[in-house]
């Protein structure tokens, strides 16, 4: 599998939401993601990534894999959640099919330091537009 993956399978998956809002719309992509069965971990628990987790649900129960890449954060929670986040580090012992991040506005640079710790993944989603997307397409395109 590569990232061209994350690609097809959100299209695939979002083939059929017309949502009418964007809480809505992410709500039922991360239904969608989650029924795939794919090992997902979401990367980002402090301010507006905290803030992603509790607006749309993502409890620890369906998302439990927490990652940041503040060492400070690891061995402690999200309010309101309960997911333990973890360091970029446990993903390499622990990998996953998908990373989401919750920040855009972040994602070259966590991009960046999940290539250069060398951790794997299929593909990255981050919200973009009321919707999730996969990073690497986004990047094409912005680029």
């Amino acid at each position: 599998m590569g990232h061209e993956f994350v690609g097809n399978g959100l299209a695939a998956l979002s083939f059929n939401l017309q949502p009418a809002n964007t809480l809505e719309s992410i709500a039922r992509e991360l239904r969608a993601w989650h029924n795939t069965g794919l090992r997902i971990a979401i990367w980002g628990a402090a301010g507006e990534s905290a803030t992603f987790l509790q607006t749309h649900g993502l409890d620890g129960h369906r998302f439990p894999i927490l990652i940041d890449s503040d060492p400070a954060l690891a061995g402690t929670s999200v309010p309101g959640t309960s997911q333990t986040i973890r360091s970029p580090d446990w993903l390499l012992d622990h990998p996953v099919d998908i990373i989401l991040i919750p920040c855009h506005w972040l994602a070259a640079e966590i991009v960046r330091q999940i290539d250069a710790a060398h951790i794997a993944y299929d593909g990255i989603l981050i919200p973009r537009e009321g919707r999730l997307v996969d990073f690497h397409a986004a990047d094409m395109i912005l680029a």
